[in-house]
């Protein structure tokens, strides 16, 4: 149980960035600031539920970081066509 609501809190942190994305559909820059505000709270979520967990090393947030990153890069590619 305690592991479904870590869970609820990254769908809820994600669904208020999706929300935030198509509320300012008509800004990219503001859009642009958003995907990264949504990874940087990846990384944060990420880091947190494994230091909670206690299995928090050093690999598992380059992975978190590496995803948000890619995440990050594509949709600001997207973005800017």
């Amino acid at each position: 149980m305690k592991e479904a609501k870590h869970y609820l809190v990254l769908g809820v942190i994600l669904a208020m960035g999706f929300w935030l994305y198509w509320v300012f559909n008509f800004n990219r820059q503001i859009q642009v600031w958003i995907t990264v505000g949504m990874g940087c709270a990846y990384v944060l979520w990420g880091i947190i539920h494994h230091a909670l967990r206690r299995e928090l090393y050093f690999r598992i947030i380059l992975e978190y970081l590496l995803v948000a990153g890619l995440a990050c890069t594509f949709t600001i590619f997207l973005l800017s066509r």
